[in-house]
Protein backbone atom coordinates (compact mmCIF):
# COMPACT_ATOMS: atom_id res chain seq x y z
CA UNK A 1 0.00 0.00 0.00
CA UNK A 2 1.50 3.29 -1.10
CA UNK A 3 0.80 6.59 0.59
CA UNK A 4 1.53 9.86 -1.18
CA UNK A 5 1.59 12.93 1.04
CA UNK A 6 0.15 16.02 -0.56
CA UNK A 7 2.42 19.06 -0.81
CA UNK A 8 1.52 22.03 1.37
CA UNK A 9 -1.51 20.19 2.74
CA UNK A 10 -1.58 22.28 5.87
CA UNK A 11 0.21 25.38 4.58
CA UNK A 12 -1.34 28.77 4.02
CA UNK A 13 -2.34 29.85 0.54
CA UNK A 14 0.00 32.15 -1.34
CA UNK A 15 -2.61 34.88 -1.82
CA UNK A 16 -5.62 35.78 0.32
CA UNK A 17 -7.76 35.88 -2.85
CA UNK A 18 -6.85 32.35 -3.99
CA UNK A 19 -7.30 28.93 -2.51
CA UNK A 20 -5.40 25.74 -3.30
CA UNK A 21 -7.51 22.90 -4.67
CA UNK A 22 -6.69 19.26 -5.29
CA UNK A 23 -7.85 18.47 -8.84
CA UNK A 24 -8.91 14.95 -9.87
CA UNK A 25 -10.93 12.95 -12.38
CA UNK A 26 -14.14 11.00 -12.00
CA UNK A 27 -15.09 9.54 -15.36
CA UNK A 28 -14.43 12.21 -18.01
CA UNK A 29 -14.98 15.17 -15.67
CA UNK A 30 -12.53 17.28 -13.66
CA UNK A 31 -13.34 18.08 -10.05
CA UNK A 32 -11.64 19.91 -7.20
CA UNK A 33 -11.75 20.03 -3.41
CA UNK A 34 -10.06 22.46 -1.04
CA UNK A 35 -6.54 21.18 -0.39
CA UNK A 36 -6.79 22.12 3.28
CA UNK A 37 -9.42 19.37 3.72
CA UNK A 38 -7.12 16.72 2.22
CA UNK A 39 -4.94 14.73 4.59
CA UNK A 40 -3.35 12.32 2.12
CA UNK A 41 -3.71 10.43 -1.13
CA UNK A 42 -3.41 6.63 -1.07
CA UNK A 43 -3.60 3.84 -3.59
CA UNK A 44 -6.92 2.05 -3.30
CA UNK A 45 -7.06 -1.19 -1.36
CA UNK A 46 -10.36 -3.06 -1.05
CA UNK A 47 -12.44 -1.99 1.92
CA UNK A 48 -14.33 -4.20 4.37
CA UNK A 49 -18.03 -4.04 3.50
CA UNK A 50 -20.44 -2.86 6.18
CA UNK A 51 -23.87 -4.52 6.25
CA UNK A 52 -26.78 -2.26 5.25
CA UNK A 53 -24.47 0.62 4.26
CA UNK A 54 -25.59 2.78 1.32
CA UNK A 55 -24.46 1.45 -2.08
CA UNK A 56 -21.96 4.29 -2.52
CA UNK A 57 -20.09 3.22 0.64
CA UNK A 58 -17.34 0.78 -0.32
CA UNK A 59 -16.81 -0.08 3.33
CA UNK A 60 -14.24 0.76 5.97
CA UNK A 61 -10.45 0.63 6.10
CA UNK A 62 -7.92 0.79 8.91
CA UNK A 63 -5.89 3.97 8.54
CA UNK A 64 -3.05 3.76 11.06
CA UNK A 65 -5.34 2.45 13.80
CA UNK A 66 -8.39 4.56 12.87
CA UNK A 67 -11.36 3.02 11.08
CA UNK A 68 -12.62 5.29 8.28
CA UNK A 69 -15.46 4.92 5.80
CA UNK A 70 -14.57 4.93 2.10
CA UNK A 71 -17.03 6.38 -0.43
CA UNK A 72 -16.98 5.51 -4.14
CA UNK A 73 -17.25 8.81 -6.01
CA UNK A 74 -18.39 7.11 -9.22
CA UNK A 75 -21.34 5.39 -7.52
CA UNK A 76 -22.16 8.55 -5.56
CA UNK A 77 -22.37 10.47 -8.85
CA UNK A 78 -24.45 7.81 -10.62
CA UNK A 79 -21.61 6.36 -12.73
CA UNK A 80 -20.84 2.64 -12.95
CA UNK A 81 -18.26 1.60 -10.35
CA UNK A 82 -14.80 0.44 -11.38
CA UNK A 83 -13.70 -3.07 -10.37
CA UNK A 84 -11.52 -3.33 -7.26
CA UNK A 85 -8.53 -4.38 -9.34
CA UNK A 86 -8.69 -1.14 -11.36
CA UNK A 87 -5.90 1.26 -10.40
CA UNK A 88 -7.53 4.11 -8.48
CA UNK A 89 -6.74 6.36 -5.53
CA UNK A 90 -8.37 7.26 -2.25
CA UNK A 91 -8.25 10.84 -1.09
CA UNK A 92 -8.40 10.92 2.70
CA UNK A 93 -10.19 14.09 3.74
CA UNK A 94 -11.36 15.67 6.95
CA UNK A 95 -14.82 17.17 7.17
CA UNK A 96 -16.21 18.49 10.49
CA UNK A 97 -13.59 16.63 12.55
CA UNK A 98 -14.43 13.33 10.82
CA UNK A 99 -12.04 11.58 8.45
CA UNK A 100 -13.32 9.78 5.36
CA UNK A 101 -11.90 8.32 2.17
CA UNK A 102 -13.14 9.14 -1.33
CA UNK A 103 -12.23 6.69 -4.11
CA UNK A 104 -11.41 8.55 -7.33
CA UNK A 105 -10.30 7.55 -10.82
CA UNK A 106 -7.09 9.62 -10.63
CA UNK A 107 -5.57 12.76 -9.14
CA UNK A 108 -3.99 15.26 -11.53
CA UNK A 109 -2.57 18.25 -9.66
CA UNK A 110 -2.90 21.06 -7.12
CA UNK A 111 -3.93 24.45 -8.47
CA UNK A 112 -4.52 27.94 -7.12
CA UNK A 113 -8.08 29.04 -7.81
CA UNK A 114 -8.88 32.76 -7.67
CA UNK A 115 -11.94 32.91 -5.43
CA UNK A 116 -13.43 35.81 -7.39
CA UNK A 117 -13.56 33.59 -10.50
CA UNK A 118 -15.64 30.83 -8.89
CA UNK A 119 -19.13 30.85 -10.34
CA UNK A 120 -22.28 29.30 -8.90
CA UNK A 121 -23.18 25.91 -10.26
CA UNK A 122 -25.55 26.12 -13.21
CA UNK A 123 -29.05 24.81 -12.43
CA UNK A 124 -28.71 21.92 -14.88
CA UNK A 125 -28.15 19.19 -12.33
CA UNK A 126 -30.86 17.58 -10.25
CA UNK A 127 -31.41 19.08 -6.82
CA UNK A 128 -29.89 15.96 -5.26
CA UNK A 129 -26.72 16.33 -7.36
CA UNK A 130 -26.65 20.12 -7.01
CA UNK A 131 -26.02 19.82 -3.27
CA UNK A 132 -22.71 18.01 -3.98
CA UNK A 133 -21.38 21.07 -5.85
CA UNK A 134 -20.02 24.32 -4.43
CA UNK A 135 -19.19 26.07 -7.71
CA UNK A 136 -17.42 25.90 -11.06
CA UNK A 137 -14.33 27.68 -12.34
CA UNK A 138 -12.57 27.95 -15.68
CA UNK A 139 -8.87 27.06 -15.32
CA UNK A 140 -7.05 27.40 -18.62
CA UNK A 141 -8.84 25.17 -21.10
CA UNK A 142 -10.77 23.11 -18.56
CA UNK A 143 -13.78 23.64 -16.34
CA UNK A 144 -13.23 22.43 -12.79
CA UNK A 145 -16.31 21.48 -10.79
CA UNK A 146 -15.78 22.29 -7.10
CA UNK A 147 -17.25 19.77 -4.69
CA UNK A 148 -18.92 20.10 -1.29
CA UNK A 149 -17.38 17.20 0.64
CA UNK A 150 -19.77 17.53 3.57
CA UNK A 151 -22.70 16.67 1.29
CA UNK A 152 -20.84 13.96 -0.65
CA UNK A 153 -19.82 12.16 2.52
CA UNK A 154 -23.33 12.68 3.98
CA UNK A 155 -21.86 13.18 7.44
CA UNK A 156 -25.13 12.52 9.30
CA UNK A 157 -25.77 9.19 7.55
CA UNK A 158 -22.17 8.01 7.85
CA UNK A 159 -21.45 8.92 11.46
CA UNK A 160 -22.17 5.33 12.51
CA UNK A 161 -19.54 3.94 10.10
CA UNK A 162 -16.52 5.88 11.35
CA UNK A 163 -15.08 5.44 14.80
Amino acid sequence: MTTVKTPETHGATADANTEKYLVFQIGNETYGVPLLQVQEIRTYTPATRVPNAPDYVLGVINLRGNIIAVIDARTRFGLPPLPDEESTVVVVAQVNDKVFGLRLDSVSDVIDIPLDQVQPTPPIASEATQRFLSGVVQVGERVVILLNLREIFDIDALNYLAA
